[in-house]
């Protein structure tokens, strides 16, 4: 764009002066917020259209009589392969989802509450969120975007179906407002730090009130138990970045800040997805009782959840849990071992060194 070329150019100053970059920011951040949100549609356009794909695309007789080459073909989902695609795909996608509406409720206690404590107590976990929901919002509608060609299979490469176009749309989120790598050192350089670690720690309060609320929960018992361990983790490498500041080690939580982002977002989703679980296990117990199923009686509880939308969608809430936790968490450990390794490959390496 060229201004002033044909006359005189005139500016009009927004805000006071020198005060610029501060008041982009504002804008800036809320935009951030926008593309998570753009992360989570794409997401959940994919996975609905890969369990509809998943439920009409005949292919292979089932388990027990693949076999049988006289056996009728199934639906795909029926495949174990497709089901733990397809449930990889839900879990992050109502992590994310819960994870956005949290910050969102966050946005609201900083603007709305009456006590200025509060609010800036939630503005401040507001702060710790946004280069999460951002980056973490927009690779994971990338990663369910490719689940879904998957379950797809070859035609999910073709332009007849939806699914290649929704990853290729949804990429440049990963990009525009500050790409994914800068809001990673938002968070270690900037977020970690403000008001000397208090926006983190009272996150982190947050996470430890809900765990202390369910550890008696029957029903969620052992998902929370792992769930602690992996906030226990992320407070622990939290802690480790400061001591590494103290000791000028500062290329290893910068080198490190996009795995941590990862950390963190990972422990955030289990903790939402617990926290729906615990809801909806609740809910759903209420309904076995009030329409007499048994969930030992397992043609009868098949039958419930056929016939009862709200039924299904409750033990979908539990099931998402129950796969994140056990499945997906795990991951924390062996990103937290790696940050703690303080492993500098990736500044030791010669530059000439990439081309070899």
């Amino acid at each position: 764009m060229n201004f002033g070329d044909n006359g005189k150019c005139y500016g009009e100053l927004l805000g006071e002066e020198n005060q610029g970059m501060k008041i982009m920011f504002i804008l800036m951040n809320e935009a951030r917020l926008a593309v998570g949100i753009q992360g989570l549609a794409a997401a959940s356009r994919a996975y609905l259209y890969a369990v509809k794909y998943a439920r009409e695309r005949l292919q292979g007789a089932d388990l027990a009589n693949f076999r049988n080459p006289e056996a009728p073909r199934v639906p795909i989902i029926n495949h174990p392969d497709v089901r733990r695609m397809l449930l990889w795909m839900k879990s992050h996608t109502e992590g994310l989802r819960a994870l956005c509406y949290y910050t969102g409720m966050c946005e609201d206690k900083a603007r709305a509450l009456p006590d200025e404590t509060e609010r800036e107590k939630w503005h401040g976990i507001l702060e710790v969120l946004t280069p999460i929901v951002k980056a973490y919002g927009s690779d994971v509608g990338f990663k369910v975007a490719d689940q879904a060609i998957m379950v797809h299979g070859g035609d999910g490469y073709t332009t007849e179906y939806p699914v290649e176009q929704i990853l290729r749309d949804v990429k440049i989120a990963a990009i525009y407002e500050g790409t994914n790598g800068i809001q990673a050192l938002d968070l270690v350089g900037r977020k970690l730090a403000q008001k000397k670690g208090q926006n983190f720690a009272s996150l982190l309060g947050e996470m430890y009130a809900f765990l202390a609320a369910q550890e008696k929960n029957k029903k969620v018992k052992d998902l929370v138990a792992k769930l602690k361990v992996s906030v226990d983790t992320l407070a622990e490498i939290a802690g480790f970045f400061a001591t590494c500041g103290k000791e000028g080690k500062f290329l290893v939580p910068v080198g490190n800040a996009y795995p941590f982002l990862n950390l963190i977002a990972t422990v955030l989703s289990a903790w939402m997805l617990t926290w729906q679980a615990a809801v909806a296990s609740e809910k759903l117990d209420a309904l076995a009782k009030e329409k007499g199923a048994d969930p030992s009686d397992w043609e009868a509880w098949a039958a419930f959840m056929s016939d009862n939308t709200d039924a299904a969608f409750y033990a979908g809430k539990v099931s998402a849990a129950k796969y994140f936790i056990n499945n997906v968490l795990p991951e924390v450990g062996a990103l937290a071992d790696a940050i703690k390794s303080e492993d500098m490959s990736i500044m030791e390496i010669s530059e000439n060194s990439f081309a070899f």
